[in-house]
């Protein structure tokens, strides 16, 4: 068999057992394995797994990863998401479908220190949705406003996709991160209009019903204060090229700690849940990038990757027509496997035609972010409706039903980003 034919064919196989139900980092990692032990000797395949597990458990940068993770499961077992919604929803409860709106700036606002949108969702979902559906809001659209809206954590940063596609491809996880600003600001006005839109399906009462108490502003100051804190340090720090995102990344561990236990709201009880989430979480990220490693470099020696950009390269369409060919392609991944595993399975042969198109690799990591956001609100597998479905008690069916708008608007974005890719690429040229 020669080598081309041998990476399509592993390529085909890796899919089938996804879609088996095999979870995508032993997937990718078991393809890349057995390609290179086909292709070159059993030998070297083992050779490439170690090579593989120790580039990737001595890499500098891949200790942002958990570090950001913690960070995120930090804030959120230490309850200051709360007060970021508290103080959104008085600011805008005057606003119609103000409490809709206050709940996707409080995400913004949240995703600003977690970079995980699990995190987000999971939160939002118990302080916003009860609220919401309190005030007289359907279940199904104040479902899809914290599902929808806890996506934002993913591509405003701190972002931990962003850090991984920074790894793997190399690029420059600052100039990600402050790309992602520009792109992350009109994604949440987008959100935004979608729940003006809607405003006439929403309550019209007023954010806080006759009767019920008001805390004082003060009480939520520490939220307020730890977004803008952390925000301005970590970003601001990149940005500035005071420190790399890895050591911002313990700064802002650093950060969250230091007001937790200024507040009085770290116990033992929550740092250990903290810890275990990131345990868990970044393991199953070390799987995937490791594995994904891997079936790159195999994909590589089988000259795979350059035939499908010479394909690509050779068809009679306009770059923007096949970066939009290339959304929907996400879009179908999207509902067979998790968002890290498309990632990372995609970006052997999705970033070398970006490149051979004209489109910057930071401009590409914000591309696939926007689209991974997409692929955790659509069905099947829509990561953020399943959690929040846990979270709240709203059925999946219920919450998948009303995201739809949401998902219209993030494509909108993703088409104004194809034909204005300097809304990605301007801020951090002025880095250079």
């Amino acid at each position: 068999m020669d080598p081309l034919t041998l990476g399509i064919v592993v390529m085909s196989g890796m899919l089938v057992v996804v879609l088996l139900g095999l979870p995508v980092g032993y997937a990718l990692l078991g393809a890349g394995t057995v390609g290179y032990a086909v292709l070159s000797g059993p030998s070297q395949a083992l050779t490439q797994v170690g090579l593989a597990l120790w580039d990737n458990g001595t890499n500098f940068l891949f200790i942002a990863v958990p570090l950001f993770i913690l960070m995120g499961q930090l804030i959120f077992h230490a309850g200051l998401a709360e007060d970021i919604f508290a103080l959104a929803q008085r600011a805008l409860r005057r606003l119609p479908g103000g409490l809709g709106v206050s709940t996707v700036l409080a995400s913004a606002g949240f995703g600003a220190v977690t970079g995980s949108s699990v995190a987000a969702v999971a939160t939002m979902g118990n302080i916003a949705v009860p609220q919401m559906i309190k005030r007289g809001y359907s279940d199904k659209l104040a479902a899809a406003t914290v599902a929808s809206a806890a996506t934002l954590a993913i591509i405003i940063p701190p972002s931990v996709p962003l850090v991984i596609y920074g790894v793997w491809s190399e690029t420059s996880i600052g100039a990600l991160f402050i790309a992602g600003i520009v792109p992350g600001l009109i994604l949440m006005l987008a959100f935004v209009a979608t729940v003006m839109v809607q405003r006439r399906q929403y309550a019209s009462a007023a954010s806080l019903p006759l009767g019920e108490s008001e805390r004082p502003l003060s009480s939520h100051a520490v939220g307020l204060v730890s977004v803008i804190v952390i925000f301005v340090v970590v970003i601001g720090g990149i940005y500035a090229g005071m420190f790399t995102p890895t050591e911002a990344s313990g700064i802002g561990v650093a950060s969250v700690v230091l007001i937790a236990l200024a507040s009085r709201r770290l116990s033992l009880v929550a740092l250990r849940a903290a810890l275990k989430e990131t345990i868990r979480t970044s393991a199953a990220i070390f799987l995937i990038l490791t594995g994904g490693i891997i079936l790159s470099r195999f994909l590589v020696q089988t000259r795979l990757t350059d035939a499908v950009v010479g394909l690509v390269s050779g068809l009679d369409a306009s770059p923007q027509v096949v970066l939009l060919a290339l959304a929907l392609v996400y879009l179908l991944l999207g509902a067979i496997m998790d968002t890290f595993g498309m990632l990372i399975l995609t970006l052997p042969l999705v970033l070398p035609i970006t490149v051979a198109l004209g489109y910057d690799p930071i401009w590409t990591g914000i591309y696939l972010t926007i689209l991974m956001e997409i692929a955790m609100l659509t069905p099947p597998i829509g990561l953020n409706v399943f959690v929040l479905e846990r979270a709240t008690g709203v059925p999946a069916s219920r919450i998948f039903a009303g995201v739809w708008p949401f998902v219209l608007a993030s494509l909108a974005v993703v088409v104004l980003l194809i034909y204005v890719p300097q809304i990605a690429t301007w801020l951090p040229e002025t880095m250079r």
